[in-house]
């Protein structure tokens, strides 16, 4: 199945969207926040390492992983706002 040009209209301008956002704001790193159990603060790695753990102690790599998340979600709804625009546009130029 060809994609047709409307599909890469709407491609481009989700793409285009997410990367205006992406570049506004900053992915979260997991050395975003202070962590709890090592008290390592912001911008520092754990100072204690963890047997069998390569990341962040647990409680830092929760609070990181709430914040990628919702800094994706949001990512992903400035992609559906700049759609829903260009429908709403077609749907008016349509009519």
């Amino acid at each position: 199945m060809t994609p047709s040009p409307a599909h890469d209209v709407l491609t481009a301008a989700c793409s285009e969207a997410r990367d205006r956002f992406t570049a506004r704001v900053p992915e979260p790193r997991p050395t975003d926040f202070p962590c709890l159990w090592c008290k390592a603060p912001v911008g520092r790695p754990c100072t204690v390492k963890v047997p069998g753990r390569s990341g962040p102690h647990r409680p830092r790599g929760d609070r990181y992983r709430r914040a990628y998340d919702a800094w994706w979600i949001a990512a992903e709804s400035a992609c559906d706002e700049a759609v829903n625009v260009l429908c709403d546009l077609a749907r008016t130029l349509g009519s």
